[in-house]
């Protein structure tokens, strides 16, 4: 079976950076798609649903800023964002924080920690995925209980009634043993 390359929109204003970082990232597997500016960068975000991570520029020449860009598209689309920058300065880097936290990587670092932070990047976008299909099913197995059994659920999940269905999730979830019903009928 063949994999499906992961598909990069890389946002870049300077294009001999764009074209490096294209090819190191192409030559590792990825599909890379350039934006040089904000407008365009969110445009391809719209046409296209088909991208697992954006990596975006903070300086993106006249107009709107990778920041604001980030913004946007994320206010529209579910997909991992790592801001791509030449800046180490706090204040922009905690700027980024509240916007995306796939990561921050720094461009003169190289060509290894660009490829790390990508798959690190990756392996966090399937992890929150991961957890959502766990609350989803969770959720579900919960409705299920309801409507076959005739009760109701608190968000706790600590009714007696229920304590070997509940348990067995948690257990499918990993949570650690503090978080399971216990097996006395003196919950309270």
């Amino acid at each position: 079976m063949e994999q499906v390359r992961k598909r990069i929109l890389l946002v870049e204003d300077e294009f001999l950076i764009a074209m490096m970082e294209t090819k190191t990232l192409e030559g590792n597997g990825y599909e890379v798609v350039h934006a040089g500016n904000a407008s365009s960068a969110i445009e391809r975000s719209r046409s296209d649903p088909a991208f697992d991570l954006v990596l975006m520029d903070i300086d993106l020449g006249k107009g709107m800023d990778g920041t604001e860009a980030a913004t946007l598209i994320l206010a529209e689309r579910d997909v991992p964002l790592a801001f791509l920058s030449s800046h180490s300065e706090r204040s922009i880097v905690e700027r980024t924080e509240g916007i995306s936290s796939y990561g921050y990587i720094l461009k003169n670092a190289g060509d290894t920690v660009l490829l790390a932070s990508v798959k690190m990047a990756f392996r966090l976008s399937e992890a929150r995925r991961e957890e959502r299909r766990k609350a989803e099913a969770l959720a579900a197995k919960v409705e299920e209980l309801e409507r076959f059994h005739n009760i109701t659920v608190g968000r706790e999940l600590r009714m007696v009634d229920l304590k070997k269905e509940v348990n067995e999730l948690l257990g499918l979830m990993g949570k650690p043993d503090r978080y399971r019903i216990p097996e006395r009928d003196d919950v309270v």
